[in-house]
This record gives structure tokens, sequence and C-alpha cells, in this order.
């Protein structure tokens, strides 16, 4: 089985839990790939559709297909 490609500046993912009234979950796009004091590799999103909505994520977060799926761009 392959590894998925390493997360990059750039990369879209897909949060899958569903909003309200069944629309598809936002679309994140990474800004910045990050190492933090705790030697974990982070990513710092944008939201694809409103700018104003960022967050940061572990890669390892990111790479749970139970939470989010990566986009091709």
């Amino acid at each position: 089985m392959a590894s998925a490609p390493p997360i990059a500046v750039g990369n879209r993912f897909r949060d899958v839990s569903e909003r309200t009234f069944g629309r598809p979950g936002l679309e994140w796009v990474v800004l910045d790939c990050l190492t933090l004091t705790d030697g974990m590799n982070y990513a710092r999103l944008v939201c694809a559709t409103d700018s104003s909505r960022q967050k940061t994520l572990s890669f390892a977060v990111l790479a749970e297909r139970s939470r989010f799926l990566r986009v091709n761009s």
C-alpha cells in the first residue's frame, strides 16, 4: 500500500462531517507548514470560502480519513 503524499502548502482538505441541512463540510487550504516546540508537524489552514476562518491542525489529524479527505486542486 502506497503512503499518502506529504502535506504541503496549497494542499486542500475537506472536512468529512456534514454541516447543517446536509451541506458538505468546509474545504481548507494549507497556508503554511510548521514544526512546533513539541516536535510535531502542523499545518496552518484557511477556509477556501472565507479567509477570515483559520486554524492550525497537526499533520496526524489531517491524515485521519474519518475527519478529512484530501481534495485535488
